[in-house]
Parts: structure tokens; sequence; C-alpha cells
């Protein structure tokens, strides 16, 4: 029987990655093409709205996600239900779309572009909205559903994108359309999917939600630092060297960090099964699954190596012309950065199962802290090379603090699986 059941879970596991890390894939595909396309159908205008748009999005969509997706997966004792989960992000994601329309309205944009930028939030939120539901789903062991939920919404958003942008070039009228595309998907599938796996209504309850607010205000800090990390050398390249150099690194960052995302999307469908073992007190089976998963992200940053150093400068100068050659050489040293931070963020997923949220935020700290002292004089040395050298610095930093706390949770594992 317990053969027959591990078959089973290996089975469960290989379509879970396989559906979640292809729709991710797709999901941030598309995102991408808007970016390039925008500038083809609609202008360079058109191209900075857009740009600015999902630069703000960016930051105040983290209010709405609150950094509890693997605090929620990882809840294997059910201390919080479904409906509180549910409750906490309708709640945040409401939160978090006043305080940026706040931050829009008191920037005076010009008319359009406020309509714009308030509409574009609506259109972002659903992101957030809807990985609540994968949560349910990830529980239940039905990523296929979040992998399906993914490739759908990307064709819909991408084919509204191009087809509505190209005929009334307004970007206004695009996302209302790519709105209607995403939050239908989640209508008719995502949320019938997630109530088969659990079902959950909307329960303002006081005292739930203040308790998983302050169980994941830490995580949440954490999350905040981390993603702190990469921006700030890059403002300081630009603040040095100019909005052009910045343009070029970022361009090189693009594929770089497909496989920073790539090594979290083939992470996270483990989460709950380390969630498992440590309920289960199966300290044996939660390192080892550790250890080949660390090895897998490892293996998949030096084959990243590998390629790049052979087909790396081509590429660059298919997907970019010739204009970026010059600074091809970037690639692997921002490669070997993005595998650090996927190391970083991989270790943080299991410090966050095991709820060691004082070395989450001793870590995350360290790092933001080491990259707004370092990243300034390494860009002065070494110029755009100083990015690099500041993200290796203070995510060397950061994987030393995260791999001591792991190393004393599991020294003081007890009978309780912590």
């Amino acid at each position: 029987m317990e053969h027959r059941e591990t078959a089973v879970s290996a089975k469960t596991i290989r379509s879970n990655m396989l559906w979640n890390v292809t729709g991710s894939i797709a999901f941030i595909g598309a995102q991408w093409m808007m970016t390039v396309l925008v500038v083809h159908l609609a202008g360079y205008t058109a191209a900075g709205h857009l740009s600015l748009g999902l630069s703000l999005t960016n930051i105040f969509t983290n209010i709405s996600y609150f950094c509890i997706r693997n605090f929620q997966v990882s809840d294997a004792a059910a201390k919080y239900s479904a409906d509180n989960y549910v409750t906490h992000r309708a709640v945040a994601t409401a939160a978090a779309f006043v305080l940026y329309g706040v931050f829009v309205l008191w920037n005076g944009y010009p008319p359009y572009v406020t309509v714009f930028l308030l509409l574009f939030m609506v259109y972002r939120l659903h992101e957030p909205i809807v990985d609540v539901f994968h949560g349910i789903d990830q529980k239940a062991w039905r990523l296929d559903v979040a992998g399906k939920s993914f490739l759908m919404r990307s064709v819909l958003t991408l084919t509204a994108f191009v087809a509505v942008l190209y005929v009334t070039g307004s970007l206004i009228v695009t996302t209302a359309v790519m709105l209607v595309c995403a939050y239908g998907v989640i209508a008719a599938f995502d949320i019938p999917g997630a109530y088969r796996c659990s079902p959950f209504c909307i329960r303002l309850d006081r005292e739930p939600l203040v308790s998983l607010t302050r169980e994941c205000a830490p995580l949440f800090v954490y999350a905040i630092c981390l993603n702190a990390v990469v921006p700030i050398p890059r403002y300081f390249l630009e603040r040095i060297a100019g909005s052009e150099v910045l343009g070029f690194y970022s361009s090189v960052a693009i594929p770089a960090s497909v496989i920073q995302l790539l090594a979290s999307y083939i992470f996270t469908t483990f989460t709950g099964l380390f969630a498992g073992y440590l309920a289960r007190n199966e300290k044996e089976r939660f390192l080892a699954l550790f250890w080949k998963l660390t090895g897998a992200v490892i293996l998949l940053v030096l084959l990243s190596l590998g390629g790049s150093a052979l087909l790396g400068e081509w590429a660059l100068v298919l997907l970019f012309t010739e204009s970026i050659r010059d600074y091809a050489y970037l690639l692997l040293p921002t490669i070997a950065c993005c595998g650090l931070i996927a190391l970083i963020w991989f270790v943080g997923t299991v410090l966050t199962i095991l709820r060691d949220r004082r070395g989450l935020l001793m870590g995350a700290a360290a790092g933001v802290a080491a990259a707004a002292a370092v990243s300034r004089p390494c860009i002065l040395i070494w110029g755009v090379d100083g990015v690099n050298a500041a993200l290796f610095v203070s995510s060397v930093i950061t994987l030393v603090i995260f791999g001591w706390r792991f190393g004393y949770c599991i020294r003081t594992w007890n009978k309780n699986g912590q």
C-alpha cells in the first residue's frame, strides 16, 4: 500500500509541476511580449505609460499578496480555513487599491495617464486574487488547475492586447478588455475549481483576520526586503551612469531572470510535500527533498550558464539588435546572481514552512542593508559590472544567514516537526 501511494504521489507531483511551470512561463512570456509589442502597436509614449504602470503596480500588489501563499499551502494543520485566506486576500486587495489610488492621484498625472494607471491596477490585481485560489488548489495537489488558468489568461489577455491596441491605439480600452478576459477566467474556471477542492466564502471574522495578519506580517516585511535587493543597485546605476546604460543592463537581465523564475516555479510545487513531512515528523524525508531540490536548482543554473556561454551573445543580439553586443558579457554573471537569488527564495520558502520568522527577517534585512551600502561604491569602481558585484555580496550574506537558520531549525527539530 505504501509503495502504491508513493507511485501515485510521484505521478501527481510530476503533473502538478509540468502544468504549473508551463502555465507560469506562458503567463510571464505574454507579459514580456506586451512590453515589446506596445512600441510597434502604439509607439514609445504608450510604452512609457505601460512601463510606468508595471513599475507602480509591482510595488502595490505586494500589499495584496502579503506573502501569504507559502504560509497558506504549508498550513497542514488547517489553523486557518479557506474562508480566512480568501477573506484576508479580499481585504488586502481592497487596501492595496486604495493606497495605490491615493498615490496616483497625489502625483497629479494627466487625466489619460491617471485613468490608465487606475484601470491597469484593477487588471493587475487579478493576479493576487487568483493566487489565493491557486493556494487552495495546491493544498489539494491540483496545480494543474492553476497551470490551465495561467495558459487561458495568457492567450486571452495577449490576444486582446494585440487586437484592441492595434485597432484603437488606446491603452485604456485595451486594459478594459484585458481586465474582462482575466476576471472572466477567474469567475468561470478558477473559483469553481478551488471551491471543489475546499468550499469557501467571504467571512469578515475579525479574530482570524487579525491573527493571520499578525502571523504573516514578518513574512510580508521579509518579502519587501528581498524584492528591494535587485532594484537598489539598478537605482544607483541609473543615477550614476544614466537611463541608457540601465536599459542595456535591464535588457541583458531579462533572460537571466527567467532562470530565477523557472527555478521558483519548480520548487514551489513541493511546498505541500514539505509541510506534510513536517507535520508527520519525517525529518529524513524532509532533508532528502531539500537536498534534491537544492541540487536541481544548482543544476538548472549550471546548465543555463553553459548554454549562455555558447549561445548567449547570439541570442541577445537577435533579440535586441547589434547595439547590445558590448553588454552581452554581463549575461553570465547576471545568471549567476539570479541563481543565488533563486536559492535564497527556495531556502526562504523552506524557512517559511518551518515558521522561522526571525531567520527570514534577519537574512532579508541584512541583504537589503548590504545592497544599500555597497551598490554605490561598487558601481563607482566597476561601472555597470558593479550591479552584479553588489547583488553577489548582498545575496551571499542573505544565503549564509538563511543557511545558518536552516541548520538551527534542523538541529532543534522536535517531535512536533520543529
